[in-house]
């Protein structure tokens, strides 16, 4: 469910302790503005609402990287706070208040897990957004240009807010002791905004019980500070939010474990059609081989060229032998036609360098100083078989074109 974003009819709470039947100490929840909602709806678990909570770990730090992935983010906040871990545990909470192309910066909050053991039931549900105490009264420096400090006391705790152009600076807190607490919470940070040479800016102190059911309207303070800080909407320091993230984290490291299991499973079966792939290739090489030296050593030990065929070869060298060809043609026949088709077309510029004879024709290589001179010599078979082709021609520098003729009766 997407979480609404709008503040101006949300209902506030706060956290407080207060000591059950047994005397034993725990926190509740009270509610401090009822907002504008329907009050017969108040309770209902649709609703929005924001839940205040005085955070005596509460830190924050500015963050800045060149990515705005927010896996990314938070993987990179991990890797600067683990050298602090060994202190003891910590949940971080990042919130991006402006991109820039790739690169992203922002806040990121830090809170001891204990702080985020929060009372459930009603009040609490996916609408219900958790808050540092003093964190949404910024509108209330609006008068200063968003500088000074913003105050939150209870019957226990002051949670306080340094701001400098309306965003946080520093945040503290401080047990709550007497009436003049505040004050002097007050006297510290004017010290401290001297010696660090900061605007102290204005101030607004909001004290609770006091304010519950006062004139004091704190969910349009809040909804006010949100327009100011739209970034606020997107502050939610609940263990609904860590665990949602801790879950997209499993769910992503799950997946990256199959994606690399798969990918290992692809490696190895790609590994072994690769194998059997070679092994194939060699066999044949094998057979071919042995196939050739065969030939040479059963027919034509003279033989150099390479044979693409043995038992075409060889069969045509059989029928060569036993002049048994389908056509009739021996070899003596084809010497006499040779003859003839030279003397006839006076072919004196052709060199025949090699015949091959088998009894279906013959195949023979040559060279010829141009192509006309060769489509001449094909045409003139044409008379004397049923197939006379040029299946090559190769241009040689200094000798004119290299051609194959193949003759079939």
């Amino acid at each position: 469910m997407k979480r609404d974003k709008s503040f101006g009819n949300r209902e506030i709470f706060r956290v407080a302790n207060a000591k059950n039947e047994d005397g034993e100490l725990q926190k509740i929840i009270i509610t401090v503005s009822e907002g504008s909602q329907d009050k017969s709806k108040s309770k209902s678990k649709n609703k929005n609402s924001v839940t205040l909570v005085p955070m005596k770990s509460l830190s924050f730090e500015n963050f800045s990287f060149p990515f705005s992935n927010s896996n990314k983010i938070r993987d990179a906040l991990k890797l600067q706070v683990m050298p602090y871990s060994v202190a003891g545990n910590m949940e971080l909470f990042p919130v991006v208040i402006s991109k820039n192309g790739r690169s992203s910066e922002g806040l990121v909050w830090y809170v001891s897990p204990e702080e985020l053991n929060i009372p459930t039931g009603l009040y609490l549900n996916e609408n219900t957004i958790i808050w540092p105490a003093a964190l949404g009264l910024i509108s209330q420096l609006e008068y200063t240009d968003g500088n000074g400090v913003t105050m939150y006391a209870d019957e226990e705790n002051i949670c306080s807010f340094l701001w400098q152009d309306n965003r946080p600076v520093l945040s503290r807190w401080k047990k709550f002791i007497n009436n003049n607490s505040c004050d002097d919470e007050l006297d510290w940070y004017d010290n401290y905004c001297k010696s660090q040479n900061l605007e102290r800016g204005g101030e607004f102190v909001i004290k609770i019980p006091d304010a519950e059911g006062s004139d004091y309207d704190l969910s349009e303070i809040i909804n006010q500070s949100v327009k100011i800080c739209p970034w606020l909407s997107d502050v939610n320091l609940s263990k609904s939010v860590l665990e949602g993230a801790k879950g997209l984290e499993r769910n992503i490291n799950f997946l990256t474990k199959v994606l690399l299991w798969i990918l290992g499973v692809g490696i190895i079966f790609l590994s072994g059609g690769i194998i059997n792939y070679i092994q194939v290739q060699e066999q044949a090489q094998n057979l071919k081989t042995r196939s050739e030296k065969f030939y040479r050593d059963n027919f034509d030990k003279e033989y150099k060229g390479r044979i693409s065929n043995p038992v075409t070869f060889a069969r045509n060298k059989i029928a060569e032998l036993t002049r048994t060809g389908t056509a009739g043609h021996g070899l003596d026949e084809v010497l006499e036609d040779f003859g003839e088709v030279f003397n006839e077309n006076n072919f004196n510029n052709i060199t025949i360098d090699t015949v091959r004879f088998n009894p279906e024709g013959f195949d023979c290589t040559g060279s010829a100083p141009d192509m006309t001179t060769i489509l001449n010599f094909r045409k003139s078979w044409e008379a004397r078989a049923n197939l006379s082709q040029i299946d090559n021609t190769q241009s040689v520098p200094g000798t004119g074109y290299r051609f194959d003729l193949r003759v079939r009766w």
